[in-house]
């Protein structure tokens, strides 16, 4: 048995992209933000796990008095300077509760960024639609009409024979 393949099949021709490489735009606008939003959000992670470790750490050193003593004054902090407490209150009262301020990196850059991504993503397929616009006009389709004699007539103009 001899399985051949048909010949008359019709080969289908993949369409080339323009230069195989990202646009200008795409990568001034999406690209240098996304890493930059990626590699401030994972070392912000980082950072921000080594102070909650060290913070706890000096919490494990304190006494049970010590301890309710801290828990109480930062209930008060956070009362008084709102959830940014951490980084309004003086710094020796942070040495002396063993706070450690909180880096550009944890939360201010990444959130800036991400910030500028959800208004840059948008923006740059607006620009790419209104740029990349067709250049051939399209025809509308026109409906048919009728004429006096109950036959529809159309406005188009007439196929050329062996055009499709």
């Amino acid at each position: 048995m001899n399985s051949a393949k048909p010949k008359n099949k019709k080969q289908i021709k993949k369409v080339p992209s323009s230069n195989g490489s990202s646009s200008p735009l795409f990568l001034l606008l999406v690209g240098i933000p996304f890493c930059f939003f990626l590699i401030s959000a994972m070392l912000g992670s980082v950072l921000k796990l080594d102070r909650v470790s060290s913070e706890s750490a000096f919490e494990n050193r304190l006494n049970p008095i010590e301890k309710a003593w801290r828990g109480l004054k930062l209930k008060v902090y956070a009362y008084e300077y709102g959830s940014d407490y951490r980084n309004k209150i003086p710094e020796n009262e942070g040495r002396a509760l063993g706070l450690i301020r909180e880096s550009i990196l944890e939360s201010t850059l990444p959130r800036y960024l991400f910030l500028f991504l959800a208004i840059a993503v948008p923006f740059y397929f607006f620009v790419r639609l209104f740029k990349d616009k067709p250049k051939k006009k399209i025809l509308w389709p026109v409906a048919a009409t009728s004429d006096p004699r109950g036959r529809k007539t159309s406005t188009l103009p007439p196929k050329k024979i062996g055009q499709n």
